[in-house]
Formats: C-alpha cells, structure tokens, sequence
C-alpha cells in the first residue's frame, strides 16, 4: 500500500455515499492494505470500512483513519471481486462488501482510550453503545467520538456458550444403585471426562433431574463454555464406489488449469462429478467451495463428502441455520483450518486462505440469486463466480444437466471463456405420453386414469405435478366476469378448499368468500387446478388413498398416488410421473418462462422409472418436446434466437426498478431527473403500477440496453436520485430472472 491516503468504503448501504478518502497515520502505515478493515470518522461518528483503493496525494484525506481490525479484513483479490458485482449489478460497495464479512459482525461496542473524570470505566474497558449513551447522552457520546476518547471496536460474533459437563478430579463415585447415574458417569469417562451437556443426555437417554444429582454428588460439574465450530473430519468410506475414471480425469485436468467450466452432468452423476471436484482440489493443496441452491442440499453433500473423501481432511457446512456457527466457519475458511465448505448463496463470496476450485450445483436453480426481503445479494451465484475464476484464477465448475442459456450461449461462453467438460452418455428414459387435451373439458383424460390405475395395481408409485397450491388458482365471478384480486400485489387470489378461504401466494393477504366487490353477485366460479382440488378429484376418481406433498405439508406420502408441487415431487423418484396441467406451466410470465418449462419437463422425465405422461392443449411445443426427450440442445437451438428477436439476456440486459412512494415523488425522480440523465443506447420503460398499499404506492420502471454496464450505470444513477429524493425508495435488479 502505497503511504499517503486511502479510499475506504464505510459500510452503509447506500449508492449515496462514495468511498472517501481518509489520510493513513504513520503508526498504520505498514498494516493498512487493499481489503484492510478500518474504523474511520464520518461526520463525527466512528464507522466500520473497508479499504478498496490507495492514493499517494493526501490533500483531499480531512480526517485520518483511526484504527485496524484485522479479524474483519478482506483478501485484496476478493475486495476486487466485490467491487466488480457493484459495478455489474447496481448494488451498493457497502453492500456487497458486508456480504463478505462474517455474519453478524458487532459493531455496537466500543474501546476506552481516555476517561474522562467521573466516567465509570477504565483505560481499555469495552462498553456498549447502548450503555454509553445512557452514561453520556447522546451528545456527549458524539463528542467523546470526536475527541478520541472512545472508539470504535468492531469484532466478529463470538460463537455462542454451550453447557458442558465435566468430571471432577479423581471423582470416583458410588453409583451401583443409581444406574441412570452411573450411564451418565461413564459415558462422560469415554468422551475423556468432558463432554457437551446435550450430547451427553441425548446418548444416555437420561433426564436432567439424572444429571443434577450427579453433580450434587460431587461427581461431575457443569461449566459454560464456547460451543464448537461446526467442523467435520472426513471419514474415507468412499461411498462413491460407481464414480468412474473419467470424472476424476477430467476434473483433475479442469482443477489444475483453472477458469470457468461447464460440465453437463445427469442425474446422480452430479454427486460423483462433486466429489471428484473436491478430490482434485484437496489433491493440489487447496480448498473447495460447494454452493448448492438449499439447506436441504448442502446438509446431503456435506455428509456424502465426508464419507466419499480421504480421511484427514475437514468439511463445514455453511448456511443461515448454523447461528454463530456460521461466523466460525467463516473465520475457519479464511485462515485455511477447514479444507472443504459447502453452503448456500450466503457463502459465495466467502474468504480462502487457498482457494482452488468453487463448483456450483443445480446452477440455473432460482435459490442460488436473493429475493427482496431473504439474505444475500440480488445477484445469481454464477456472476459471483465468474467473477471470482478471473480474480482469483480458480477452477469454477457449472453443474447442471440443463445450464442456463445466459451461460450457455456461445456467444457469452466466448466472452467468459467457458469451457465445456464431456458429458457423459445419459441413462435409461422412462415411456413418454404427451396427451392432447384440445376440445375436452374433462380435467383428468381417460389416458390419465388408465395410467395412474395400471400404476397402482402394480403397486407402483404416482407423483402428480402442480404448479399451484390451494384448491382453485382463481375465483371469479360468474355474472360480470371480474375476478377476486389481492388488494397488495394485484395477483389472483387462490381458494383453499371447495368452501375455503383465499390467500394471495405472494405476501399471505387472506379474505373469506364473498360476493362480487364489482356487481354484488353471490355467484362465483373457481378455475384453474390447484393441488387440493387435484387430490380430492383423483381421489374420487381412482377410489384410493392420495397424499400430498409441498413445502408446508406432507399428508400420507406412502399413498400409491402422491399429489404435490414440483419442488417436493421432483426431488424423489417414481414409476410414473404425471403433469396433468403443462399449460400452467408454459403459459407463466417471465422472460425465462420457456427455460423454466423447459427444466421441469426434464427433470419430471428423469425421476420417471417408467412412465412420463402429460397433459396440453399445445402438445408441440418446442420445450415440452424437447424437455421430455432430455434434448437440451434443440430447446437452445429454439430459445436462443427468440431471446435474442426480443432483446432479452443473454443478448440485451435490464434493469427493474421499484420505486415505493408517492406519485409525486415519483414523477420528479423519473421524469426530471432520471429519463433527462440516461445515456444513449439506454431504453427506459414505464412507470406501471404495481399495487398499493395503505399510503404507498408500488411502481416498477424497465431499463434496457445492449450492454450490461450501461444498465448497470443508469440503474446506479436511479438509486442515487432516490436516494435525494424525500419519501421515495427503490429496488434495482439488474439482469433478473423473471421480469
């Protein structure tokens, strides 16, 4: 680092505040580097930042950084990595920077370098934020920052304290007529005397009140300490006896040269793939990263891995269930003491000591990028990685039988310089009926019936995909026609049950029946098929027992015939699979909609044992077709050009914009400020009413362009202009996967 002045990004989330610059004191000199966490002044108040940049002419540096925090620092490569996605996606430096950092990281603590007569703290003493304005007040706080006498100590979360019980020196008990007692005592003799409380109990079957009166005994005591990281050692089972040559062949190839790849795996090839990444990785010296789109997912890997691998390894999980556990994972990943870590999107951007390779399963998988509201960035996996491959010059593998076409498209794999592993050859494929459903108004055809009653008989299972949940995916009126509509998202509201409530599927809004708010009419239809009306009509139908199956719900899943939606059904395996409404599927909004149908007709084929059968009124459509044969190479030959006519990505790029507010607000954000601002090539689109709620109303603005950062600078310069803007917010999403 260069001596002089330092750009630092202080962690505030807002595209209003630049990096600024802050003059190095020369006792910080040698530890301030790229990547650097700092504790820097902002109008008087201590703040937590990163160092993204060095300057050699200081003049502009009016105040100077006050100290380091080294357990928060930052590799400079990764500090690259971070400021790459801010540019791409519109989201804020500070943003992704904290997502680079431990979670929970505190920062409400702070260190005393000068009491001042009266205070009751000493020299080092560290105190809340909390307790210091209550001492001082808030002013006085304020001006004890500004004179020096507190600062700033921020620290990663400590990990939370767990009960142990110990054994007493030379405690040697009489415990013959207390064998609960007498368990307790040598199952904590076999874990060398010490022991975590629960794991204790849960290995003895015995109660508290059995461990109470063994310490009153004198036998054993009960402390609080740190609970462990959640480190794993690896086993070497080598449960993975099928992987075959190829796989470890060419990932050890694809390990050593590095960069982008993209490797087309089927079904359970992809855990062998997995695990011939991580071999290859472990072989060179280096660490893995796993991202998988699912707790679910990464819980299943971490326990393949460890079982798959050499012993004498370690392997963490990563994920938002861990608690503090995360943090020590994080800390773990960073100095190199764990060699393999396996999470959610939270951990892409996850520090290593020696990093190697980063292999992202199930990639076009929508959980791998952050909704509004959930942890994480709004930014897909896939970009953070690439990102990382050129940074960082490690190996990062794409897994999936069906990449997404935004990296499967040549010309964005000539750009990334993805390179594409051998597939291998696919397995069997179960019989396909696609049944044309023009001209009848039955819901279940008789082809259907046949099928599930032969499947049943033979005592084989059913899985019935459904794209909705609840009874009817709509209720409208049977007089004028208008449909119940949810008062906040403007999305027709889905009927639970013949007689049920109905509830919106995305913010939970719930009313009861009723008549037409349009014309009074008590008269309502339900249309469309949702999962429980499915489930009673081909219970009634077949005369037999059917479960279900969703996120919320598991009723009789050993039923010969399992309603559910595709997450849930998709995930197991069954003799037949029936999709008795693809339209719901082929007709969603969305500009990925056709990749999407695309997928589940793949991935419903690929569970199937024996039998695929589908129901449709456009039985020729290019992605039922292709899905169903697992041609993934015909779908792509057609979406492609069409995505490219339409301008959508991967050809063109985008921007949503929400803006919640006033109309007012609005106006004067967009019309005077932003559309006078935007550069030549970018497209904006709308304002168009979302919905509102109480005194807000939601808009959504679409920016468009050739190029990606194009997009990315205007949809910056909206959150700016936001930003000024008195009662206005917004939203970007660059790039996103519906619109």
């Amino acid at each position: 680092m260069a001596p002089g002045a330092a750009r630092v990004s202080l962690l505030i989330p807002t595209h209003a505040l630049p990096p600024l610059s802050y003059s190095i004191p020369e006792s910080l000199r040698e530890k301030v580097r790229i990547g650097t966490a700092v504790v820097a002044p902002l109008s008087g108040r201590h703040r937590l930042g990163i160092v993204v940049g060095a300057e050699v002419d200081s003049a502009r540096a009016r105040e100077e950084v006050l100290s380091v925090v080294p357990d928060l620092s930052l590799q400079p490569e990764l500090v690259e990595v971070c400021t790459r996605i801010h540019e791409g996606a519109a989201v804020p430096l500070p943003a992704v920077l904290r997502a680079a950092l431990p979670p929970g990281v505190e920062t409400g603590r702070y260190r005393i370098l000068e009491p001042s007569p009266g205070w009751p703290w000493e020299v080092d003493a560290t105190v809340t934020r909390a307790a210091l304005e209550r001492t001082l007040q808030p002013a006085g706080m304020r001006a004890a920052e500004a004179e020096k006498h507190i600062i700033l100590a921020p620290s990663a979360p400590q990990p939370a304290t767990v009960e142990w019980a110990v054994i007493r020196a030379a405690a040697e008990p009489d415990l013959a007529r207390a064998p609960r007692q007498r368990d307790l005592f040598m199952t904590l003799k076999e874990h060398g005397g010490e022991v975590m409380t629960s794991t204790l109990l849960s290995e003895t079957g015995a109660s508290r009140s059995s461990l109470r009166e063994l310490v009153r005994r004198g036998a054993a005591r009960l402390v609080r300490r740190q609970g462990p990281a959640p480190l794993q050692a690896t086993l070497g089972d080598h449960v993975v006896q099928e992987r075959p040559a190829p796989f470890s062949r060419t990932a050890r190839r694809a390990v050593k040269s590095a960069g982008p790849f993209l490797w087309r795996t089927k079904g359970r090839e992809e855990d062998a793939a997995v695990v011939a990444i991580v071999t290859a990785t472990l072989e060179e010296g280096r660490q893995a990263l796993v991202l998988a789109p699912e707790v679910g997912s990464v819980e299943r890997l971490v326990e393949l891995l460890r079982r798959a691998l050499e012993e004498g390894h370690t392997i963490a999980p990563y994920h938002s269930g861990l608690g503090r556990g995360r943090a020590a994972v994080h800390g773990a990943a960073r100095d190199g003491s764990v060699d393999v870590v396996v999470g959610t999107r939270t951990a892409a951007l996850l520090g290593l000591a020696r990093p190697g390779s980063i292999c992202v399963v199930d990639e076009p998988n929508g959980a791998h990028r952050a909704e509004p509201g959930h942890e994480g960035l709004p930014v897909h996996v896939r970009d953070v990685a690439l990102e990382r491959a050129r940074s960082q010059r490690v190996a990062v593998f794409f897994l999936s039988p069906f990449p997404s076409l935004r990296i499967y498209a040549p010309e964005v794999r000539r750009r990334e310089r993805i390179r594409e592993l051998p597939a291998r050859r696919g397995g069997p494929w179960p019989a396909v009926r696609i049944v044309d459903m023009r001209g009848s108004g039955a819901t279940f055809s008789s082809t259907l019936e046949r099928a599930c009653r032969r499947c049943v008989e033979g005592g084989g299972k059913t899985g019935v995909v459904l794209k909705r949940l609840g009874y009817a995916t709509a209720v409208a009126c049977s007089r004028c026609g208008a449909m119940k509509i949810c008062p906040n998202c403007d999305l027709p509201l889905v009927s639970h049950g013949r007689d049920g409530p109905l509830a919106c599927t995305r913010c939970g809004y719930r009313q009861e029946p009723g008549p037409c708010a349009k014309c009074g009419s008590t008269r309502v239809r339900q249309t469309g098929l949702g999962v429980e009306r499915a489930r009673a009509e081909l219970s009634d139908l077949l005369g037999t027992r059917v479960g279900l199956i969703t996120a919320e719900e598991r009723d009789h899943i050993d039923a010969p015939v399992v309603v559910g939606t595709p997450p849930r059904i998709l995930d197991g395996e069954w003799d037949a699979v029936i999709l008795p409404d693809a339209d719901a599927f082929l007709a969603g909004s969305g500009i990925d909609v056709g990749e999407r149908s695309f997928r589940l007709f793949y991935g419903a084929a690929a569970v199937a044992r024996k039998l695929l059968l589908i129901q449709t009124h456009v039985p020729e459509h290019y992605a039922l077709r292709a899905g169903v044969s697992g041609d993934y190479e015909a779908f792509a030959a057609a979406e492609l050009p069409r995505l490219r006519e339409l301008g959508y990505p991967p050809f063109a790029h985008a921007a949503s914009l929400t803006f919640e507010g006033s109309e007012a607000a609005l106006s004067g954000a967009v019309e005077s400020h932003l559309r006078p601002a935007l550069e030549a090539g970018v497209e904006m689109s709308g304002p168009f009413l979302l919905g509102r709620t109480g005194e807000t109303t939601a808009w959504r603005v679409l920016l468009r362009a050739k190029r990606r950062p194009a997009v990315a600078r205007a949809a910056t310069l909206a959150a700016r202009i936001s930003a000024r803007t008195r009662g206005l917010e917004v939203r970007v999403d660059v790039d996103p996967e519906e619109v």
